[in-house]
């Protein structure tokens, strides 16, 4: 899913203030014709309260990932796809333990399998995170040896 463009958001925002302001609107003309006593049929009011009574939808409210039932917004959206880009259990792990904030041995218990297995999974995400936003590793860390089979 392509990121929206500012302009679509700019478009957005506009479109959720004029819905805001059509409702306000409609909602003082009613109130304004009762205090007066004069009868309006409240049927066109309903009518356009229906149409504007709903949620705006906006792209950034798409970024939510599910878990264990609950739903995990992410508000960042590079992050949101990162996490797509993980496999099932790992981004599993990930959003059980930062979402829900489980413990290990929670996350173990409610997937089934070892606590090591958990850790495991979630240094494998982590990578795989750090390699989709494109991090490499340090100068010093490749100087000093520290990936060389001798040292």
């Amino acid at each position: 899913m392509p990121s929206p463009s500012y302009d679509d958001r700019l478009i957005a925002m506009f479109d959720s203030y004029c819905k805001e302001v059509s409702r306000n609107y409609i909602k003082d003309l009613v109130r304004k014709n009762e205090r007066r006593g004069k009868y309006v049929s409240h049927e066109p009011v309903d009518y356009l309260l229906g149409l504007l009574g709903h949620e705006d939808a906006y792209p950034s409210h798409a970024f939510t990932l599910e878990v264990d039932g609950y739903a995990c917004m992410v508000e960042n959206e590079t992050l949101y796809y990162a996490l797509l880009s993980l496999k099932e259990r790992q981004r599993e792990v990930l959003l059980l333990g930062f979402w829900r904030g489980l413990t290990d041995g929670e996350i173990a218990e409610k997937m089934e399998v070892s606590v090591r297995t958990v850790y495991n999974l979630r240094q494998r995400a982590f990578r795989a995170v750090r390699d989709y936003y494109g991090e490499k590793p340090t100068d010093n860390a490749i100087n000093s040896g520290a990936d060389s089979p001798g040292g």
